[in-house]
């Protein structure tokens, strides 16, 4: 088998992973199954949709699904179903072209797999195929961005009108009361 959803499974199950005690936690089958539709439907409408494919993922969706419910309990098993399915293809891409943290990378690759431009990469995604897709999905990336460009910035100060009122009128107070203060001496015969 290739480096699919195998890949997946195995870090569900990874050493370190939090478990809870006793019994795992088991997925409700009434809320599987609706999920499951779902993400069949949502397997079909991203390209794949040979039926071996489309269970080999169901299952592979599963097990994350169930590996989650062990730490926190869904709030709608149809939408932390999709949620597993995506993040099950991130994944994939990410392990695929050895990614490590290359978001823009990741978002233009799964353009490329989604956009039908390359064939197969349904079964190399559910571990059918041997056959690394690698040089293909790089082949068909788009780069979304342009490189970051960091600029330097003068700092330009902020100048409130208010501030600048209100240092004035309190400016103006004070001459004005200094005025009548020293009217007052000198009509008192202080000089």
């Amino acid at each position: 088998m290739g480096a699919g959803i195998g890949t997946a499974l195995a870090e569900v199950a990874a050493p370190g992973a939090v478990s809870a005690p006793g019994p795992a936690p088991v997925l409700d089958p009434a809320a599987w199954l609706k999920a499951a539709s779902r993400v069949g439907d949502y397997l079909a409408a991203m390209g794949v949709r040979h039926p071996q494919e489309v269970e080999r993922l169901r299952e592979a969706v599963r097990a994350r699904l169930e590996s989650r419910l062990a730490t926190t309990p869904p709030e709608d098993p149809v939408e932390s179903a999709i949620e597993e399915t995506h993040a099950l293809l991130d994944l994939w891409l990410a392990t695929e072209l050895g990614l490590e943290g290359d978001v823009n990378t990741l978002c233009a690759a799964r353009a490329a797999v989604l956009g039908g431009e390359l064939p197969g990469w349904g079964a190399r995604w559910a571990g059918l195929s041997e056959r690394s897709l690698a040089p293909e999905i790089r082949a068909l990336c788009i780069a979304a961005v342009p490189e970051p460009a960091p600029l330097t910035m003068e700092p330009n100060p902020i100048d409130l009108f208010l501030h600048r009122l209100a240092g004035r009128l309190a400016s103006g107070f004070n001459r004005l009361l200094s005025r009548s203060a020293n009217r007052a001496a000198t009509t008192r015969g202080h000089p």
